[in-house]
């Protein structure tokens, strides 16, 4: 790895962890969190499978249950905040919905 791919992959990390604390401070509980990481990790273009499951993981969260929300929130038509999976395994998210005021 190169160093401006090390600084890449830390500063998606630190997003994905600010993330986090952002939904726990809204008082998110651990399921809903895991969804709105997996969402936040392909929005980040981390789009397979080991890739979002690992990172999740590595925040801290169970790793079955990352695995098992990742599998059973794909969509054939997705809407926010679940996901597709295309013909080659890679994970893609529908963009978020516009805040209404």
């Amino acid at each position: 790895m190169t160093p401006t791919t090390d600084y890449a992959r830390i500063a998606r990390y630190r997003r994905l962890e600010a993330l986090d604390r952002e939904i726990v401070k809204a008082k998110g509980n651990k399921h809903d969190r895991v969804l709105m990481l997996i969402n936040a990790c392909i929005s980040e273009g981390l789009t397979g499978e080991h890739h979002i499951i690992g990172t999740v993981a590595h925040l801290g969260f169970n790793h079955g249950h990352v695995a098992t929300l990742l599998k059973e929130s794909v969509r054939l038509e997705p809407e926010w905040p679940y996901w597709g999976r295309d013909e080659n395994g890679r994970y893609f998210a529908p963009p978020m919905p516009d805040a209404q005021h």
